[in-house]
């Protein structure tokens, strides 16, 4: 009988002992990953910070400015003008295109540089301006309010009619208004007719936004 219970104890023991090197193989491999995460969470806020920075720099420097920097769109596989653009973002997005910032002339001038920028690219009819695309120009677009959340944060409230001209304009459109408000305000929200939803839904194709 000893012989027995000694045969099944046996491979018992062994599940036993297979828990606890699974269990301290999952601590080791947690503790492995700390070191790692918190560099990168000191990163994302230091990114943040400079983010923040800049953007408030931007603000007090085109707050006199004639000429604001708006968003535009270089399509993947064409050629970054030789000049007129500001910044080109190296990120892509939607159809592979990147972001660059073009200075034209300010719509508006109150005491809200972002609302000023947000007017001023809505402003703007042509379909390419200094050789980057405008995926907004068909577009009827207004700026209702831009609040203030907190020392950091942002509420932009647009209204209009929004067209776009296929499934790589849709995320264009998003992106446009969305780096134009970013250069200034890296945290924010955004209203389209009234609604948070309607923005984020936007150019969905999912059938699942609603």
């Amino acid at each position: 009988m000893k012989a027995r219970y000694a045969l099944i104890a046996l491979p018992i023991a062994l599940v036993l002992v297979g828990i606890g090197c699974a269990e301290k193989a999952d601590e080791v491999a947690e503790d492995a990953v700390k070191p790692i995460a918190a560099p990168i969470a000191a990163l994302n806020q230091a990114n943040q910070a400079t983010a923040g920075i800049n953007a408030s720099s931007r603000r007090k420097a085109d707050l006199i400015e004639n000429l604001l920097p708006v968003a535009m769109v270089l399509p993947d596989g064409q050629t970054a003008p030789a000049s007129g653009v500001e910044r080109l973002q190296t990120a892509t997005f939607g159809c592979l295109d990147r972001i660059g910032y073009v200075r034209v002339s300010r719509e508006a001038a109150t005491n809200d540089v972002l609302k000023d920028a947000l007017m001023t690219l809505f402003s703007v009819r042509d379909a390419t301006v200094n050789a980057m695309y405008n995926s907004l120009w068909q577009s009827t677009l207004m700026v209702d309010q831009v609040q203030g959340v907190g020392a950091d944060t942002v509420e932009v409230y647009i209204s209009g009619e929004a067209l776009t001209s296929g499934v790589c304009d849709d995320p264009r459109f998003k992106e446009q208004i969305e780096a134009t408000v970013r250069q200034y305000w890296p945290n924010y929200t955004i209203f389209l007719n009234g609604t948070e939803k309607e923005w984020e839904c936007f150019g969905d194709q999912s059938g699942l936004c609603g």
